[in-house]
């Protein structure tokens, strides 16, 4: 008599119930990620929400802290301590709007263009290992799926390509 040999067993998280969730998924997927890219931007001296303010303030759009706590979901007073600290390390700058003498449009200084090259090229390789599994035209198309998701969610200036 021979023994059956015992079928392999699946990895536990496939019994797990909320693989099944796709908010879920997305914001596993979305945490590890960003955990990857905050280690990669610590190695610079940098941190993800600071990246992403150098990260928004490359378009030419007229930006407030105002409006980056708005669009990246920073509170406020954090936005300001952030800006504040980006202004001593020479990577922006704060203008007056001329059309509204109470607030302040912030710009990118040459150096926040410089630390915003370094980050990105950090925060490019980790999106490529993290994707790597997944082929390019398919990757090209989540991001998309994802613009699509978001595109009456987020304010108008933020679009995805």
């Amino acid at each position: 008599m021979t023994e059956a040999t015992p079928a392999p067993t699946q990895p536990a998280a496939l019994d797990f119930p909320l693989v099944r969730r796709t908010g879920y998924l997305l914001n596993k997927a979305g945490s590890i990620l960003m955990e990857d890219a905050e280690r990669a931007l610590m190695a610079q001296g940098m941190r993800l929400r600071y990246f992403y303010v150098l990260a928004a303030l490359e378009s030419d759009l007229s930006l407030s802290q105002q409006d980056l706590s708005r669009l990246l979901h920073l509170d406020p007073t954090t936005m300001v301590a952030l800006i504040d600290e980006m202004e001593r390390a020479g990577h922006v700058e704060r203008r007056r709007n001329p059309s509204d003498r109470r607030r302040y449009i912030l710009r990118l200084t040459d150096g926040g263009r410089e630390a915003l090259e370094r980050a990105g090229q950090a925060v490019d390789a980790v999106e490529r290992d993290f994707l790597s599994a997944v082929p390019a035209e398919d990757r090209d198309r989540l991001r998309s799926l994802l613009g699509d998701l978001l595109a009456d969610r987020w304010p108008r200036v933020v679009a995805c390509e």
